[in-house]
């Protein structure tokens, strides 16, 4: 059977990112950069690219849209058509080059590698379809590149094993009894009702961009100290700072919908394959955010302890995900609304990313950030990812210059919040 045959299927959160884009909320694109000590040996990533696309097919294929449901193929590009070199003086125009770049899941393929190399030392940047994964997947995928590339250097017959298992929801809920089942399906989570407030964007469709701002190691372990002294998560204390700057800058409380990855309810946190498994946790602490940060932080605690003991935040993903096995994909993608609903103003924290797993063989990673797809306005979320004790918070548009300037600003304003709070 030839490889430009096989076809596989597309889950509900691969539909469900793809019609993100086709309702402008943001394009299907993850994003990643690190910075190394020295150089990648070029073909070996190559190989490593070609051993893990046959293991994981799905980062070769395009998708293709039909009145029933849609699916991927196997189109069998080469790492040739994934993996690219760029020798440059300017450094920061060829990180932009890729990490602008949208994947194209229609004509594929679904990673896209680049190497930028300046004298000695190499930065890679990889972007990845969201449809294929989020951003917890990625990360897997990533650190198994990575081993990949590493085992393959002492034994060139190395084979990695195939990740052709579950992607679908479906591995989640097996977890749980017949019993929590019901209250999943009973429970009050509701992902269709989101805050009305939306920022004032112009928005510009031909002017991507990605704002961040980084805290320092000295600075982040402050802030890790800070979180441990009042029994708090480094989550808890950023969610804080990032609701009290939407306090000062719309003059009230906002409900803010934080991403959750669902994997926490797998064994060892392993999914079945690479995927996206993922919900939304609600953040509402009332009107009254409190008058000092300490205040704030044990209002976020108390909800946010509760949203994650609340198995029901699984209830509208499940059911989205049955509706799309029995209903044809036209008629649902047209009634996606009932069951998710995309909230305006969002968190996402991406996590840790692990030094030793980038390692890719003796080439030590020196820095690195991930960062979430692109949105559309009037759509606004921080994204937050830390490596090596340095946390980078960013926020991604398409807008225009003075958009740049409010998003800047604001970003300013939650690190602001933070470093009033632990008094650097």
């Amino acid at each position: 059977m030839s490889r430009s045959s096989v076809k596989y299927r597309a889950e509900a959160w691969d539909i469900l990112q793809h019609l993100f884009k086709e309702k402008r909320i943001n394009d299907r694109t993850i994003r990643f950069e690190a910075a190394f000590l020295g150089r990648i040996d070029l073909d070996r990533l190559k190989e490593s690219v070609a051993l893990s696309a046959d293991a994981f097919p799905l980062i070769r294929c395009r998708y293709h849209e039909n009145h029933g449901r849609p699916y991927w193929q196997d189109r069998g590009y080469t790492p040739d058509d994934m993996v690219e070199l760029l020798e440059t003086g300017d450094v920061d125009a060829g990180v932009w080059k890729y990490l602008q770049d949208e994947a194209d899941e229609i004509n594929g393929p679904q990673l896209r590698i680049g190497i930028i190399r300046n004298g000695t030392a190499d930065i890679l940047c990889a972007t990845i379809n969201h449809m294929i994964c989020d951003a917890a997947g990625f990360k897997d995928y990533l650190y198994w590149l990575s081993s990949i590339y590493t085992k393959g250097g002492k034994d060139p017959g190395y084979r990695p094993m195939s990740l052709t298992g579950r992607r679908d929801i479906g591995q989640v809920m097996r977890t749980f009894s017949w019993f929590d089942r019901i209250k999943i399906f009973t429970g009050s989570n509701d992902l269709t009702k989101n805050d009305t407030a939306r920022f004032d964007f112009e928005g510009d469709l031909t002017h991507p961009f990605i704002e961040m701002k980084t805290i320092q190691r000295e600075r982040f372990r402050l802030l890790r100290d800070y979180a441990k002294i009042h029994g708090a998560t480094v989550n808890d204390v950023l969610l804080t700072a990032y609701i009290r700057t939407l306090y000062r800058h719309f003059g009230r409380s906002i409900v803010v919908p934080c991403v959750v990855d669902l994997r926490k309810y797998l064994p060892n946190r392993r999914a079945g394959s690479i995927c996206n498994l993922v919900t939304n946790l609600t953040c509402d602490i009332g009107y009254d955010i409190g008058s000092e940060f300490d205040s704030t932080l044990e209002k976020v605690q108390q909800r946010m302890g509760q949203q994650k003991a609340d198995i029901s935040c699984l209830k509208s993903i499940s059911f989205m995900e049955a509706a799309f096995r029995i209903i044809p994909y036209r008629v649902m993608g047209k009634a996606v609304d009932p069951f998710f609903s995309n909230p305006l103003i969002a968190f996402t924290n991406l996590g840790i990313l692990d030094k030793e797993k980038l390692r890719f063989g003796e080439t030590e990673t020196t820095s690195a950030f991930m960062t979430s797809s692109i949105k559309y306005a009037p759509y606004f979320q921080i994204a937050v990812s830390t490596f090596d004790d340095v946390m980078a918070l960013s926020a991604n548009l398409y807008g225009t210059q003075a958009d740049r300037d409010n998003v800047s600003r604001f970003l300013d304003g939650i690190v602001s919040e933070l470093s009033e709070a632990i008094s650097i």
